[in-house]
């Protein structure tokens, strides 16, 4: 075939499949952008080096707890003395949720305040503690998560709280061996006692262990030195049955006792009402840190 039939015949076929090329981009629909183009990246909270999974929240800018980072082998803890209102968290209402109450415990929280400060000041180091300032009828943080709070938005409050007393109960037991957790509430049924809960001794078997039950209800014991420092307490001195009745102790004592790994001797102290009473929160706490001192140093100082 002549060269220039054969020219021809290439120029044909380029025309041809160039043809072709431009029909099939114009049956193809435009590429659609994927899910993940759609969607902006998610931000991991500050401080953290992994993406927040879909099902976490962050934590708060405000977790509405107060927190203080201590020296001595105590923690204190208190959550239900917030008066906070959550943002975003609707009332509780649920009504079947174990022992649901939306009450605060009046002046609990600045009554650990000022127990804290007092021990410091006889002790001469600080105590670890944290307190909620969220109001209970939000968030109950003396309950197990499914009775704790009704809406999601609840939740990383509560965590928060929670993993801080966790956090704190492990460096304790690492600086010191063992500790004492206090966890301060109130109640209006023995107005002029505290209730020295431990759910019948079982939040404390380290210290029975090591001590015996007179640790606890002796003379020398938490209720001794409580009873010394003229605060009237239940159980009573030398009482054979560690029990109290109603207040025996929650889930604070019950997760973060020396029971569970981790934990600590825990002990719930219940004011009654006119120890609570604004103008009798300094004379309490003051009697309270004396009592804790004399424990504290008989059975938590290693000699």
């Amino acid at each position: 075939m002549p060269k220039r039939h054969t020219e021809c015949w290439v120029a044909a076929l380029c025309i041809f499949a160039a043809s072709l090329s431009t029909m099939n981009h114009a049956r193809l629909p435009a590429q659609e952008p994927t899910q993940q183009q759609n969607t902006p990246a998610t931000k991991a909270p500050a401080g953290s080096t992994a993406a927040v999974k879909p099902d976490e929240r962050p934590r708060p800018s405000d977790p509405l707890i107060d927190v203080q980072r201590g020296t001595l082998a105590i923690v204190i803890t208190a959550p239900h003395g917030g008066l906070e209102d959550v943002p975003g968290v609707p009332l509780r209402v649920n009504r079947n949720a174990y022992r649901f109450v939306t009450g605060n415990d009046a002046n609990t929280r600045l009554l650990a305040h000022e127990l804290a400060k007092d021990i410091e000041k006889r002790l001469g180091g600080k105590p670890y503690y944290v307190t909620a300032r969220f109001h209970r009828k939000y968030i109950d943080a003396n309950r197990e998560a499914a009775h704790a709070y009704e809406s999601p938005a609840a939740k990383p409050y509560y965590d928060g709280y929670h993993d801080t007393i966790a956090e704190f109960c492990r460096e304790v037991l690492a600086k010191h061996g063992s500790g004492l957790l206090i966890d301060v509430h109130g109640q209006a049924v023995y107005k002029d006692e505290i209730l020295v809960g431990t759910i019948g001794g079982e939040t404390v078997p380290l210290l029975r262990q090591r001590f015996g039950v007179e640790a606890l209800v002796g003379k020398t014991g938490m209720v001794g030195c409580l009873q010394a420092a003229h605060l009237k307490t239940m159980p009573a001195l030398d009482a054979t049955d560690l029990n109290v009745p109603r207040f025996n102790g929650g889930f604070t004592v019950q997760n973060y006792g020396s029971h569970k790994p981790g934990g600590l001797d825990a002990i719930q102290f219940e004011y009654g009402s006119h120890y609570r009473a604004l103008d009798q929160i300094g004379t309490t706490a003051r009697k309270s840190a004396e009592g804790v001192e004399r424990f504290y140093l008989r059975y938590m100082v290693r000699r």
